[in-house]
C-alpha cells in the first residue's frame, strides 16, 4: 500500500504579526509626524497670540514722553496755589498739553491738531487776569486735551477707560459761568484726574 503523506498546514499568525508590525511602523513614521506637526502648529499659534497680547499690555515710552509726564505730575503735586493771574492754571494746562503731545508722539497717535488749538486757548488765560470768562477758556482747552487723551487711551490703553471717564467728568464739573477762583477745587480735581491717568499710562 502506498504511503499517504499529509502536508502540515503552515500557521498564518506569523504573517498577521508581520502585517501588524508594518502597520505600526507606518503609523509612527507618517501619522504620528502629522499629529506632531499639528501640535507644533497649535503651539506656535498660541505663542504668537501670547506675544501679541504681551505687546498690547506693555507700552514703551520715550524718555522725552516720560520726562514731560513727570514734569506735569510733579507740578500739580506741588504746593503752588492758584493766584489772581492764573499762572498756576496756565502752567498746569501747558504742561499737560506738553505731556499729552509727547505721549501721542511716542505712541504714534495723531492728536496734534487738537493740542495745537488747546495751546492757543491756554495762552489767552493770562492775557487779562481780571476777565471773568477764564473758566470757559479753561474748559475749552480742557475739552481738547481730554479728547486727545481719550484718543490715546482708547487706542493704546483700553483697560483705562474708567480713568478716562473720570477725567471727562472732572472737566464737566468746571462751570464756564463761574469764576475760576470760586471753583479752585474743581479745577484742581481736573488736573489731578489727568495726572492719575498719565501715571497709569506711564506705569504700563
Amino acid at each position: 500500500m502506498a504511503e499517504i503523506k499529509i502536508k502540515k498546514k503552515q500557521p498564518i499568525w506569523p504573517w498577521i504579526l508581520l502585517i501588524v508590525a508594518i502597520l505600526a511602523l507606518l503609523y509612527f513614521l507618517f501619522l504620528r509626524n502629522d499629529d506632531d506637526d499639528t501640535i507644533d502648529d497649535a503651539a506656535i499659534e498660541m505663542t504668537t497670540s501670547h506675544e501679541v497680547d504681551t505687546g498690547d499690555d506693555s507700552v514703551t515710552l520715550s524718555a522725552a514722553a516720560e520726562s514731560e509726564m513727570a514734569s506735569y505730575i510733579s507740578y500739580i503735586n506741588d504746593d503752588a496755589k492758584m493766584g489772581i493771574d492764573h499762572v498756576y492754571t496756565n502752567n498746569a494746562l501747558n504742561k499737560l498739553i506738553d505731556a499729552t503731545q509727547a505721549l501721542a508722539k511716542t505712541l504714534d497717535v495723531d492728536v496734534n491738531v487738537d493740542l495745537t488749538t488747546a495751546k492757543e486757548n491756554t495762552a489767552s488765560i493770562t492775557e487779562d487776569p481780571y476777565e471773568v470768562d477764564h473758566a470757559d477758556k479753561i474748559q475749552n482747552a480742557g475739552t481738547l486735551i481730554v479728547k486727545a487723551l481719550k484718543t490715546i487711551q482708547s487706542q493704546k490703553f483700553p483697560d483705562l477707560n474708567e480713568n478716562s471717564n473720570d477725567l471727562e467728568n472732572a472737566l464737566i464739573a468746571i462751570k464756564p459761568s463761574t469764576k475760576t477762583l470760586e471753583q479752585k477745587d474743581a479745577v484742581k480735581n481736573f488736573f489731578e484726574q489727568a495726572g492719575e491717568l498719565l501715571t497709569k499710562m506711564k506705569n504700563r
